[in-house]
């Protein structure tokens, strides 16, 4: 019996993952056409470039990999502006977030605070592979 319910396990773990690898219906995938470049709200920040920078400074190490937090602030619920993201990455926070300053350009500032606005929209890019090259198409 037990080899019985054993076997039935096995095939119903490869039944779902090969269901899970196939292809999504094309009407059913997102729209892979939407633009995900900065909007004016976005203070001319670039989206994908502020998610590379929200992974390749580890940033999700402390505020969680889709910004939800964890040990610090989420950034999804009422995301800082700008300027706020300016100040706790360029002078560091007293809660313990330490200062970027030197690391992180004002560029890169600026595409983070674009990221961190797009949170919770259809915009929010949601790669984790910073290092690959190219555009994600999110």
């Amino acid at each position: 019996m037990r080899v019985v319910s054993l076997l039935a396990g096995v095939a119903l773990v490869i039944v779902v993952a090969a269901r899970s690898s196939q292809p999504i219906a094309a009407s059913a995938a997102p729209d892979a056409n939407i633009a995900y470049a900065a909007s004016s709200s976005d203070s001319d920040g670039d989206l994908i470039n502020g998610r590379k920078v929200f992974l390749r400074e580890n940033c999700y190490g402390c505020h969680g990999i889709r910004a939800g937090g964890g040990m610090c602030p989420n950034l999804r619920d009422d995301p800082p502006d700008e300027s706020d993201v300016e100040h706790a990455v360029t002078e560091g926070t007293e809660t313990g977030m330490p200062s970027f300053r030197g690391r992180i350009t004002e560029r890169e500032i600026a595409d983070l605070a674009a990221y961190i606005q797009s949170l919770r929209t259809v915009r929010e890019p949601t790669f984790t592979h910073w290092w690959e090259p190219g555009t994600p198409t999110r």
